[in-house]
């Protein structure tokens, strides 16, 4: 029996299937979810009316958050994830606590579990609209995984966030912090909390990005390539020829980033650490 895979029956579905206490099934005649329990004895239409929805058990959960937690590029937000994971008994609970923790890591959390969860109930229509000698539905474009620009503030450096900037370098130099630069832009939550800022330093028509800074608590979430970004579109109209860039070790993973955005590596840097 046919039906329509709308949004709401989608978000019905979606609620259902994180329901392990029951089990639910779809009538298809009237495009609601109903007890299984319910229609045991009623269902007089020679088994086309009920189809199990998408199976969505506690093992899959379990993945969910383990390809979640290995995917985040957070390092402090990934070992409190994976430690949550190690919990055993009791673990969803404690991978919700340390997740909440982190709210922005959070949102994507939700968002990432919501696009999982509704490309099986996708996957799952595709297979009956096969078996109705139908065409296959198309996969929805991914929600973005960014939180721009609703959730954090980008705008020009001014002289009240001296002091924000200065404590976030010496937290992310380790009490070494290096010429600081010119700060040009910085990001801010919508509650105002400091998030992080470039800084920069011209000569002539060459530019050097000498600090590009993000709170610990919030790597990982793409701001600070948001913010080269934002820096790079400042310059079109400057007569700036080269922008050059260090970039840590650790961060390596950055250097993405910046292929895509025509950057090309020109010098490796060494250092040796005398004692």
């Amino acid at each position: 029996m046919y039906f329509e895979l709308t949004p709401a029956l989608i978000e019905n579905i979606l609620f259902c299937m994180e329901n392990q206490n029951a089990r639910f099934v779809l009538d298809a005649e009237n495009s609601f979810i109903v007890d299984k329990n319910d229609i045991a004895d009623k269902d007089d239409s020679g088994g086309d009316r009920y189809i199990p929805i998408p199976e969505w058990s506690s093992s899959d959960g379990f993945h969910l958050m383990e390809c979640f937690a290995s995917g985040f590029r957070n390092p402090l937000v990934q070992d409190a994830l994976w430690a949550s994971l190690e919990q055993g008994r009791g673990v969803f609970r404690a991978f919700k606590a340390a997740v909440s923790k982190f709210p922005d890591a959070e949102k994507h959390w939700f968002a990432f579990k919501r696009r999982k969860m509704r490309r099986t109930i996708i996957a799952w229509y595709n297979a009956l609209r096969e078996h109705w000698n139908m065409e296959k539905i198309g996969e929805e474009p991914d929600e973005t995984e960014d939180l721009f620009p609703e959730d954090f503030i980008f705008r020009e450096y001014e002289a009240k966030d001296a002091e924000a900037v200065n404590t976030l370098h010496n937290t992310c130099r380790a009490g070494k912090p290096h010429d600081m630069g010119d700060p040009v832009l910085v990001v801010e939550t919508a509650s105002h909390d400091f998030v992080g800022f470039i800084a920069v330093k011209r000569k002539e028509a060459v530019l050097s990005i000498c600090n590009l800074e993000i709170s610990p608590e919030y790597r990982g979430l793409g701001i600070g390539s948001e913010l080269c970004s934002r820096l790079i579109q400042t310059l079109e109209q400057s007569h700036v020829s080269k922008v050059y860039i260090d970039l840590p070790v650790e961060f390596e993973g950055f250097s993405r980033f910046l292929y895509r955005s025509s950057f090309k590596p020109v010098a490796t840097r060494y250092c040796l650490e005398m004692q």
